[in-house]
């Protein structure tokens, strides 16, 4: 490697002298091609030598024109660049030393420069080429080259000294020369390539060596091209050295801090960038704008770090520095006070580190108020001062959504910060200024305003953008009752889509859950600061109230604020008894006393109820009060509809309210489906179907040595058709009996309860495995196996053991062998539906899948027969 670099110039050299002289050898043109591209121009414009001919590209017979200088090029050197720094590490608890992070990031290649302008005051010099335009009676493009002597030769003029004078000056004397020498021209002067030279970069750089640079290369950017400097050199004492006379000292932290470049001069050839080491540095962390470690010029005192360092936060505590010390003695440690002259300017030493530490977070001299207000946060505390100064007016201090029945104010009572809490109302507060509600505060209470519910995007948004959009015009439509059955015909325009009384609504969703995020530190605490014999001053109410829960008892609580509390009552509230739940200690044994009590008069005052901390108080609802007690009727009534109901009614009183029946009903027939029976229904599929796959399982594993197993995951398939299911909640009924007032057939109404009464429908439907599933018009003569026959027979894998009827009302008969032969017996009715099922140990012997086949069929049923 070292012969190749040394070579290299040799070969470039002579070719440079007669390249058609001499041929270089196929190993040194092996050698130049393997180096990078950006190296090989680099030389072949050094030196002046076509790029082409050694790299077997198109040979150039056309003299290469002068092309720009790079603004920085590595001499070729054995020694291998330092990494370049990222940020500087320090070992003063992993800050950085400032000003290196400048550095990082940049590349040590070659940087190449095309149409660079060029300044009015640069200066020049041998090696600058000049362009040159004449136009006018002649026309001439010159490049002219200032020659080692300092002079450009002018085309029948002569020699032209110009070297030393600025861009500026030569333009002038070029334009003033060629105009008294040529009658009848004008004359235009442009910088061509600027010239090369050569500079030095030594001390603890990077890459310290000689590098080949423009004439505007700076001090800055020789630096930063070539790698930077070590973490061990100094930044502001960089020094500019020429013909051994330093004639600049740069300092990089005018240009980092200030902005200043007026030192960053241009170099000149041979000129020599020294940088020395570092020989001060001071640390400083905490709370200011830049931790790091600086690097300081001569006596520096504390207040001039902290500029260097951009300031201090707002949350620093300056009144307590702390100076850190390493002396021959040990660590000597200084605390300052930089309010005052004398702390800030305590004068440092080298390696002193500065730390500044952040003031206290806890409120002093100051109220917070929380919640749902305009201003949020801490405010400045003065003697005197009331809820209604801390928040302002209702119309500029709550935000619309302010819940102005219930706030609160905790506050401090002792060293130990144990809190205590006071409820009032915000209404009484902001528009009485001079009511009990309006309380007077103390330095660090802390207010709390909740959330009323309104949804604030649509009622206070413009009306333009809350206007709900008509949709068009939807004609009515049949739709299919899917507990029923029945076919109901529907206006889907005319249909209020309004989530039920059961349902929260979004205003009391967003109330709760204001009340759980601003109460749930206030409870951490109450539980925090009770001990034995002081409780946790918690207090629960629940039942008919609008946010039952655990809430702070407040030290001027009754039941009106604890209810105010918990949203206020619901309308099924029961106003004359209410009953009051307390733990009572006596000695090593607990207690609970029950106290019962008129609600009406606990709310009004007249008679008082006093609250402990752990009550419970229960708010009951009224007796027999219920929502939603609707049954639809469906189908043949004379006046079908949703009814509402009290408790205790029964089918027959709701079918007489709805005028009976047509002329054309099948009351046998009727379909009657309960909304507790869906639910009970959904939990026995889900348990069923767990049920058949763990018996599945168990015996795959028992029969794992046995070919005749079909694969158990065809029957975990069917057992998956049960999650496809739909409850459907119907219970058998007789409506017939009900009407004539059978006791046990009349049944009493729950809620969500649907009757379906179809039409006389005389059709007999047999399904399952016989040859042709269809319906048949019903004949009573016929018998099961007659019917059966109808449909083409049963199929060879037909369970015929098994066949059953499943009646119009829904129930189950099982026929005997009696029924398929004799004809004074008539088992048979209209909407009668006769289900063959498959034999299952046809298909693998699988006993399992018997009993989810059956299952499968005896869930399709009401429908199989509602839809024919």
């Amino acid at each position: 490697m070292r012969f190749k670099k040394r070579l290299l110039p040799i070969l470039m050299m002579t070719l440079a002298g007669n390249l058609l002289a001499f041929t270089p050898t196929a190993e040194q043109i092996s050698q130049f091609q393997n180096l990078p591209q950006a190296q090989q121009e680099a030389l072949a414009r050094q030196y002046g030598v076509d790029l082409g001919s050694l790299t077997g590209g198109a040979a150039n017979t056309v003299t290469a024109p002068v092309q720009q200088a790079p603004v920085l090029e590595p001499v070729v050197s054995e020694a291998k660049p330092e990494p370049v720094p990222q940020g500087a590490a320090d070992n003063s608890g992993g800050l950085t030393q400032f000003g290196y992070d400048v550095f990082g990031n940049n590349s040590l290649g070659l940087t190449i420069v095309d149409n660079l302008p060029v300044p009015l005051d640069y200066q020049m010099g041998p090696g600058d080429v000049i362009s040159v335009q004449i136009f006018g009676k002649t026309n001439q493009n010159l490049s002219l080259t200032i020659d080692r002597d300092g002079s450009i030769n002018l085309p029948d003029i002569g020699p032209v000294a110009v070297a030393g004078q600025t861009f500026a000056q030569l333009r002038q004397q070029l334009n003033d020369v060629i105009k008294n020498k040529t009658i009848g021209v004008d004359v235009s002067v442009t910088m061509g390539a600027m010239r090369t030279m050569q500079v030095y970069i030594v001390g603890e750089a990077i890459q310290p060596g000689a590098y080949n640079v423009n004439g505007l290369t700076t001090i800055t950017q020789a630096l930063i091209a070539s790698g930077g400097v070590k973490k061990s050199g100094s930044l502001r004492h960089i020094k500019l050295m020429r013909k051994g006379q330093v004639v600049s000292e740069f300092d990089l932290y005018d240009l980092l801090l200030k902005g200043d470049t007026s030192k960053d001069l241009r170099l000149s050839s041979g000129d020599t960038l020294f940088i020395p080491l570092r020989d001060n540095s001071l640390t400083i962390e905490g709370q200011v704008t830049r931790p790091a470690v600086y690097e300081t010029k001569g006596d520096t005192t504390v207040g001039q770090l902290l500029s260097l360092a951009g300031g201090a936060k707002p949350q620093a505590y300056l009144s307590r520095v702390t100076v850190r010390r390493a002396t021959a003695n040990g660590l000597q440690l200084f605390n300052l006070d930089l309010a005052t002259s004398a702390g800030r300017g305590f004068k440092l030493q080298n390696g002193d580190d500065v730390n500044v530490s952040a003031a206290s977070t806890s409120l002093r001299n100051a109220v917070a108020v929380r919640g749902e207000v305009v201003r949020q946060g801490a405010l400045n505390f003065t003697r005197g001062m009331k809820v209604s100064d801390a928040i302002g007016s209702m119309d500029d201090g709550l935000k619309p959504t302010a819940d102005l029945n219930y706030a609160l104010l905790v506050r401090e009572v002792n060293a130990n910060q144990a809190i205590e809490i006071y409820q009032f109302s915000l209404l009484d507060a902001l528009t009485q200024q001079n009511s009990a509600a309006n309380l007077t505060l103390q330095e660090k209470d802390q207010i709390f305003v909740f959330d009323n519910g309104l949804a604030q995007g649509y009622w206070f948004d413009s009306y333009a953008n809350s206007k709900a959009k008509p949709s068009g015009i939807d004609k009515a439509r049949e739709t299919v009752d899917v507990e029923t059955g029945a076919v109901v015909e529907q206006d889907e325009s005319a249909t209020l889509n309004i989530a039920g009384a059961e349902v929260a609504s979004d205003a009391a969703e967003l109330r709760k859950a204001s009340r759980e995020a601003l109460l749930r530190p206030i409870m951490d605490r109450l539980k925090e600061q009770a001990s034995y014999g002081n409780p946790a001053k918690l207090i629960e109410v629940s039942g008919a109230v609008k946010f039952p829960g655990l809430y702070p008892l407040p030290k001027n609580a009754n039941v009106a604020s604890l209810l105010a509390a918990a949203g206020g009552l619901t309308q099924d509230a029961y106003l004359t008894s209410a009953e009051l739940t307390r733990r009572k200690s006596e000695g090593d044994r607990s207690t609970i006393d029950r106290i019962n009590f008129s609600l009406k008069d606990a709310i009004s005052g007249k008679y008082p109820v006093a609250l402990s901390a752990q009550d419970h108080l229960i708010v009951k609802s009224q007796p027999g009060w219920q929502e939603g007690m609707v049954v639809e009727l469906q189908g043949e009534f004379v006046f079908p509809g949703t009814y509402t109901f009290r408790r205790g009614e029964t089918l027959k009183d709701v079918v007489e309210r709805a005028g009976g029946f047509t002329e054309f009903a099948y009351p046998s027939g009727a379909v009657f489906s309960r909304e507790s029976l869906k639910r009970q229904e959904a939990e026995r599929l889900k348990f069923i179907n767990a049920q058949l796959k763990q018996e599945i399982s168990a015996m795959s594993l028992r029969r794992q040595g046995s070919t005749a197993v079909s694969d158990p995951a065809q029957a975990i398939a069917v057992v998956d058709q049960l999650d496809n299911v739909v409850p459907l909640g119907r219970l058998v009924i007789d409506l017939n009996d009900a009407m004539k007032g059978d006791i046990l057939a009349n049944l009493m109404l729950e809620k969500g309860d649907k009757l379906f009464v179809p039409a006389l429908n005389p059709v007999v439907s047999i399904v399952g495995e016989v040859q042709f599933a269809s319906n048949h018009t019903y004949n009573p003569v016929l018998t099961v196996e007659e019917y059966i026959a109808s449909a083409g027979g049963t199929k060879r894998q037909a369970d015929t053991d098994r066949i059953y009827i499943v009646k119009a009302n829904g129930s189950v008969e099982l026929p005997n062998n009696s029924f398929w032969f004799s004809r004074n017996y008539a088992p048979l009715e209209p909407g009668d539906t006769i289900i063959v099922p498959i034999n299952t140990d046809y298909l693998d012997g699988l006993s399992t899948l018997s009993t989810a086949t059956q299952i499968l069929y005896q869930i399709g049923v009401a429908w199989s027969a509602i839809k024919d």
